[in-house]
């Protein structure tokens, strides 16, 4: 498996927990990363419900290792 980069999207293939308030992410939601390290860790963000118009939006943060995600768009 190839580590993510900045800026690449992945998918979350375990269930993670936020950074900020301990909530469970699910496995299998989608983000991009923020930072990627040279260990293959990385620092993703995800939303449980995207910004718009009329909301703020529901966004996370999770510290992922190499395994605990896939590459979706390399």
């Amino acid at each position: 498996m190839t580590a993510a980069k900045q800026y690449d999207s992945v998918r979350i293939t375990v269930a993670a927990e936020s950074l900020f308030d301990g909530r469970t992410i699910p496995a299998g939601m989608e983000g991009v990363v923020l930072e990627a390290k040279p260990d293959g860790t990385c620092l993703v963000e995800l939303a449980f419900r995207p910004q718009t118009a009329d909301h703020d939006g529901d966004f996370v943060q999770a510290v992922l290792a190499e395994g605990q995600y896939e590459i979706i768009n390399p």
